[in-house]
């Protein structure tokens, strides 16, 4: 799972931020959360994930909403000035594109041009497509170490690890 998220998680950086300010969330139902081995696994995955990028991370998971379970990672290193302003201007323009998608009182909703999985910071359809292909490819060369834990976990709230 951590090898299927790599790759997210770097996609999820702004272009000229030098692999600062990314952020992951996936969200899905409930059932399949726990299918790949509850939100706790999944939270720990990213963590792991983020810190094969030598990220100081923040997760958090959240199960039962009205979105099912969110997971997720954000990036917390401190910005080396040089690529400061694309980190900034990146975390403006999410901010602006989810005020878009959620709409000003008392003005009707403004809708994404893109479809949200087209957004690298929620590739929830990118990450079910990679899993399953490393799922299907573990299978076929007989490697059952690739396979997930169906361990319950549950996760709560947001966990600041300060670990590289």
């Amino acid at each position: 799972m951590i090898t299927v998220l790599v790759p997210l998680l770097q996609a999820s950086c702004p272009p000229q931020g030098g692999g600062y300010g990314g952020s992951v969330e996936l969200r899905m139902p409930d059932q399949e959360a726990e299918e790949l081995g509850g939100a706790g696994l999944l939270r720990s995955a990213l963590r792991a994930a983020a810190r094969q990028l030598a990220w100081k991370v923040e997760t958090y998971a959240w199960v039962g909403t009205q979105h099912g379970t969110m997971v997720g990672v954000v990036d917390r290193r401190d910005v080396p000035s040089r690529f400061a302003k694309a980190v900034r201007d990146d975390m403006a323009l999410r901010a602006r594109a989810a005020v878009n998608r959620v709409g000003r009182p008392g003005a009707p909703a403004q809708h994404a041009s893109a479809p949200a999985e087209a957004d690298p910071h929620m590739p929830t359809a990118a990450f079910r497509t990679a899993y399953e292909q490393a799922q299907r490819s573990a299978a076929s060369s007989g490697d059952s170490s690739r396979s997930h834990s169906n361990a319950p976990g549950r996760g709560d709230g947001v966990r600041q690890d300060g670990g590289v």
